[in-house]
């Protein structure tokens, strides 16, 4: 709650800011952090956040700020609030959506009128628009698949509109393409793939699809309403990148030598784990986690610089496996010398 309660008190002290600038001709930032209860660094600080969101203001040597004008609000009228809390408040807290206060509020009906701005665009060039952006941002790192770019403008005005969306979908596991009606809540990237978090009304539950098996998408007429008890950072956090294969958690313990300690040590992890740092330099991860091959899959990518400790069943599988590649590659060399 302390973060919350000092993210809105700093987007009160950048509406105060806001306003003495407009009613007073001029004011210095010594005046604004006496009245804001603050400091003057710190007043600096919110100045340059104005006018990094449009506010434009010079300086006048010793007496102060003078305002020149305000962003510039969209023709769907906007109020000051509205554009305000829409600017500033997402770039200092990720917590706005969760508190009854009024610059909730103000972001909230901000947010709607600009669903409603996209809405009363022209269709198709909203659909370049978003092909073109499809192309320049790059999450994956493979040669660039155009089908995809064209989902995603469809997929994108879903999520706005909340409209469901039937999809033909290729399930690469049993080889078949069937036709899906779902409701998308989230885009995730994850290895280097854009994965859509969905609610599949065949299934009755959530499912994870990945964005270049979308063959197509069609939008519905039917609307749906978010669930407001599905909480993604819970569905996420025992997957190691995006799947839960398991019907139970596994317990890992991996050392990680010294020569990739420090790679593993910057990696960003998606489940929730531990690191613990060795005297030899080398480290041990804790993770646990509802997706054996995935993980094992990572940790293969280490070669001899890793070692599986525990759980027993998994080291023993992977002995084995190791022992069947060792033959493998000495019949390989056999052959070769004959």
């Amino acid at each position: 709650m302390g973060d919350v309660r000092r993210d809105l008190q700093k987007v009160e002290r950048i509406f105060t800011i806001l306003n003495l600038l407009r009613e007073r001709d001029t004011i210095t930032a010594s005046e604004l952090a006496e009245y804001c209860g603050t400091t003057q660094r710190t007043i600096y600080r919110d100045m340059a956040l104005l006018e990094k969101v449009g506010v434009h203001y010079v300086t006048e040597g010793k007496n102060g700020y003078h305002f020149i004008s305000g962003p510039v609000v969209p023709h769907r009228k906007l109020t000051q609030e509205e554009w305000m809390a829409l600017t500033v408040y997402p770039l200092i807290t990720n917590d706005f959506l969760h508190n009854d206060h009024p610059v909730h509020y103000a972001y909230r009906a901000g947010f709607e009128k600009l669903k409603g701005l996209t809405r009363d665009s022209h269709t198709s060039q909203l659909l370049a628009m978003s092909e073109e952006l499809g192309d320049r941002i790059r999450f994956h790192d493979q040669v660039s698949n155009k089908d995809t770019n064209h989902v995603m403008p469809l997929l994108f005005q879903a999520m706005v509109e909340n409209k469901a969306i039937e999809v033909e979908y290729y399930a690469i596991y049993n080889d078949t393409t069937a036709k899906r009606v779902i409701h998308p809540y989230y885009i995730i990237p994850r290895n280097g793939h854009l994965y859509v978090l969905a609610y599949c009304t065949l299934r009755k539950d959530f499912r994870t699809f990945r964005l270049n098996r979308f063959l197509s998408v069609v939008i519905k007429e039917e609307t749906f309403v978010m669930d407001p008890n599905f909480n993604v950072d819970e569905y996420l956090s025992k997957r190691w990148a995006i799947f839960a294969d398991d019907a139970e958690e596994t317990k890992f313990v991996v050392r990680f030598h010294q020569e990739v300690a420090r790679y593993v040590d910057e990696y960003t992890f998606y489940a929730e784990t531990k690191i613990e740092k060795q005297s030899d330099g080398s480290l041990l991860l804790h993770a646990t986690v509802r997706s054996r091959k995935e993980f094992l899959r990572w940790v293969r990518g280490f070669g001899l610089n890793v070692e599986v400790l525990e759980p027993v069943d998994v080291r023993d599988s992977l002995y084995e496996e190791y022992r069947q590649l060792m033959t493998r590659y000495h019949l390989a060399d056999r052959i070769n010398a004959k």
